[in-house]
Parts: structure tokens; C-alpha cells; sequence
């Protein structure tokens, strides 16, 4: 995954809302910041696969990070 991608990504995370973060089930939440990278770059299916891998393993931190706001 190329390093935009990471950038875009813990952008969208750090602008949202906490609340949002925090309420959405794991699925949800993947969907979500999946389709707010999306929406700033076009992404491949390998691309979409790939961050998808990425955020499921930092769903624990995404959370705290939201918590913690």
C-alpha cells in the first residue's frame, strides 16, 4: 500500500467524528473509512483488499484514538 494511501487514511480517521468511530460495528467502520479513501483517491480492488487488511488490524487503536477525543 503506497504511502498516499496511508496519509489519506489516518487523515479520514483523524477528521472524523468521534462518536462515529466509536458507535459503527467493526464491518461498519471498515466500510466507512474505506469509502472516505475512496472518495479522495481511486482505488483498485488490490488497493480497497489491501487497506481493508489495514484497518482491520488498527480497529483497536482507531478506537482508542476516538476514545480519547
Amino acid at each position: 500500500m503506497s504511502p498516499a494511501i496511508i496519509r489519506l487514511f489516518w487523515d479520514s480517521v483523524n477528521q472524523a467524528q468521534p462518536n462515529l468511530l466509536l458507535n459503527l460495528d467493526d464491518d461498519g467502520l471498515m466500510s466507512w473509512l474505506v469509502d472516505q479513501v475512496k472518495q479522495r483517491s481511486a482505488l483498485d480492488s488490490h488497493q480497497q483488499n489491501d487497506l481493508s487488511h489495514y484497518i482491520s488490524d488498527r480497529l483497536p487503536l482507531i478506537r482508542e484514538m476516538a476514545y480519547q477525543n
